[in-house]
């Protein structure tokens, strides 16, 4: 996976302002799903160029850490935080192989665990999440929804088309998705079924499931109607997901 987000560079910048990633629908959906940081300490996996690393700090959080497996994408997010410092740390980590960087309140994840390559290989990135919870602590996590469907609605139009998806799909099926930024690039992960993910969470000591599939903010419907975005709450490629330690 670190090869094909160096290879991306800082095409991702682009990727925030695509309305599927925009910050009245994704952002809106996680950090709703998170609740409020004021005082915590965040560890924020697959962080890439620090865009809710630094969003998290700015809501409050104490202590927050960015973790990304990729350098190119750190060295983007270290960039910004020696513009306009903000107490933030960033490591380069593969998180099924993370070295321990404390306990944290919450752990939060946008786009991480479709990337492990077995069931086996997601068991360690959660154990580690584990490890690295307070006890009582939280992963939220926003992640490729189980239930998207070949049949419904394409996300194009919101700035990224799923590719090779199966009607029927299994467990460890590699999908590819195209973001439609200015420069466009595709990348690649692996289908796992909500059972997969709630089996191998369980495994690693995580109860209390809890998946939210995407709202639209107030302030999203004023500026482009719910009509605009009613195909991609439809059908939506992401949701997030809440469980407890």
């Amino acid at each position: 996976m670190s090869a094909q987000y160096d290879q991306i560079g800082e095409k991702v910048a682009d990727w925030d302002v695509l309305p599927v990633r925009s910050d009245v629908l994704e952002g809106h959906t996680f950090f709703n799903a998170l609740g409020s940081v004021k005082g915590l300490d965040v560890l924020d996996l697959a962080c890439g160029d620090g865009l809710y690393t630094r969003q998290l700090k700015a809501r409050g959080a104490n202590r927050v850490v960015g973790v990304d497996i990729s350098e190119e994408m750190i060295r983007g997010a270290q960039r910004a935080e020696e513009a306009e410092p903000a107490g933030l740390e960033y490591h380069v980590a593969d998180v099924a192989d993370m070295a321990p960087l404390g306990r944290f309140d919450r752990v939060t994840a946008v786009y991480l665990l479709h990337y492990a390559n077995s069931p086996e290989h997601m068991l360690r990135m959660c154990r580690n999440i584990h490890a690295h919870l307070k006890p009582g602590g939280s992963f939220v996590t926003y992640a490729f929804n189980p239930e998207f469907s070949a049949r419904g609605p394409n996300s194009t139009r919101y700035g990224i088309t799923m590719l090779d998806f199966p009607l029927e799909p299994r467990d460890g099926h590699p999908i590819r998705a195209v973001l439609h930024t200015k420069t466009p690039f595709t990348i690649h992960f692996s289908y796992w079924s909500r059972a997969t993910h709630e089996r191998v969470l369980r495994e690693a000591g995580f109860h209390a499931f809890t998946w939210t599939r995407p709202e639209c903010s107030p302030a999203g419907v004023r500026a482009r109607g719910q009509a605009f975005w009613q195909d991609y709450l439809d059908n939506p490629h992401a949701v997030a997901l809440r469980c407890e330690r």
